[in-house]
């Protein structure tokens, strides 16, 4: 029998994975970005078929916008293609989990230290005032709105951190590594087995943001690292479990 989609669609968000943005020219765009929120945060399961005429009405939109927000995804390599007309969301495998945290870490180092260096009150105000906000926020324990909340928040730190880095490529490619990454995170938050989260993720995102404020790249480099490779390691165990169940 088959399964259709039981998803309500998110709302466009409100910042592009490129900074901020004025809002969706086209439908296209906006199926784009709704479409590309529901697989980062999950509710497009990975690996799960994407029928057209599913999406169209789940969606509300037609069929040559849907094939062009979907032809788009798939070039960020979010879709993948099934044959010639078919679209499925993209599989995880350790091999990608693995490949997606160690280019973070090429981008993120070199970004992350020129941030610090040229980086003026303007961005210090601007990164403390999104630890803060992030900070704010219980960690969820589940997929949900208070996840989705959180994620947006997580995403405006860390994309803060690099925001003075003087590069347009690399905020862009830091960004889509970032949706990778958050979307393997959600394979955690959807595996109803895995262990609970016992690290303390905000004393995590605090030594880094010290040792930025403190112009200590090598100290916020190094923390940055160590924070990146403990969710790594969290994701991978999550797919193991559901390897193995």
């Amino acid at each position: 029998m088959k399964r259709s989609l039981a998803i309500q669609p998110s709302a466009p968000p409100g910042n592009s994975p490129e900074t901020a943005e004025a809002a969706p020219k086209t439908l296209a765009e906006a199926t784009y970005w709704r479409l590309r929120s529901d697989i980062v945060w999950g509710k497009l399961p990975p690996g799960s078929p994407l029928r057209s005429d599913e999406l169209r009405a789940a969606y509300d939109v037609g069929i040559s916008p849907l094939r062009e927000a979907l032809s788009r995804l798939a070039v960020e390599q979010l879709v993948t293609t099934v044959g010639q007309r078919g679209f499925r969301v993209a599989p995880i495998t350790a091999a990608d989990v693995l490949d997606v945290m160690e280019t973070r870490l090429v981008i993120e180092r070199e970004a992350l230290t020129r941030s610090i260096k040229a980086g003026d009150l303007s961005w210090e105000t601007n990164l403390v005032a999104s630890f803060h906000s992030l900070s704010r926020l219980p960690i969820p324990h589940g997929p949900g709105n208070a996840a989705e909340s959180w994620a947006r928040h997580h995403r405006n730190f860390h994309m803060a951190l690099l925001a003075a880095c003087g590069s347009d490529w690399q905020l862009r490619l830091a960004g889509l590594l970032f949706d990778q990454a958050e979307r393997y995170s959600m394979v955690r938050a959807l595996k109803v087995s895995a262990p609970k989260l016992t690290r303390d993720t905000i004393s995590e995102h605090k030594q880094i943001l010290d040792a930025a404020l403190a112009r200590n790249s090598k100290a916020a480099v190094a923390a940055l690292e160590k924070h990146y490779r403990a969710t790594t390691k969290q994701v991978l165990a999550a797919l193991q479990l559901s390897s193995a169940s």
